[in-house]
């Protein structure tokens, strides 16, 4: 088996229309100065939200997000129109650093089981690491639009993802059931199904691991 990486199709231009929606400091020498420090300062807000997540503060106020940002509390508006804005930034911000984590290696390459151990890894590892802060994404979807519809664009290549990864035995089944069996898979190992398993289930990633093993084998066999 070869030893490269291999992004999913349509995960490399969605990449970088992230790259190319992020600010950057731009006009003449006079300028630059200022640019640069109010694009580290956005920043700084940015990961003051996304670090106050993680840790558990899934609500963080203004204040503290300030605080965190070693910032006055009024500058925070200066970088962002409003608390939407600076959410969306954040969602948008964690998803381009996590991206790399959900690419699968060899994709569609040997054995079924060698196959399944490569995608649960790759997926349990971007899960991790988004855990929380997908949580508030997805409660924050139906005020801000642009979060909507990233959520179906991520789902779209996380679908497009496993059915090359399991083309064979996909292939081999008639097109409703592959379908089905496909987007079952996507639904197993999305964001709120891994949520009931950590919190509800209270199941170690070890756990989370082995169930899906276990059901990829059942579904795929």
């Amino acid at each position: 088996m070869t030893q490269h990486s291999q992004t999913p199709t349509g995960v490399q231009e969605l990449f970088a229309q992230l790259e190319s929606d992020q600010p950057t400091p731009d006009g003449d020498a006079s300028e630059d100065g200022r640019s640069r420090r109010r694009h580290l300062n956005r920043e700084k807000v940015i990961r003051a939200l996304i670090d106050l997540i993680r840790e558990g503060d899934l609500k963080p106020t203004v204040d503290k997000i300030a605080d965190r940002a070693a910032l006055s509390h009024r500058s925070v508006f200066r970088y962002f129109d409003d608390l939407n804005d600076l959410a969306r930034a954040a969602f948008e911000t964690e998803f381009r650093d996590a991206l790399p984590l959900a690419v699968v290696e060899d994709i569609g390459v040997g054995a079924l089981d060698d196959r399944i151990d490569r995608l649960v890894v790759a997926q349990l590892r971007t899960l991790q690491r988004t855990h929380l802060l997908g949580l508030v994404a997805r409660s924050r979807a139906a005020d801000i639009e642009a979060i909507e519809v990233g959520q179906r664009k991520i789902y779209g290549l996380r679908l497009e993802q496993i059915t090359r990864h399991f083309a064979p035995e996909l292939h081999a089944m008639p097109t409703p059931r592959a379908e089905a069996i496909a987007s079952s898979i996507a639904v197993m190992t999305w964001l709120d199904s891994y949520d009931v398993q950590v919190r509800t289930a209270r199941r170690s990633p070890n756990e989370i691991a082995e169930l899906w093993k276990i059901t990829l084998r059942a579904l795929l066999t």
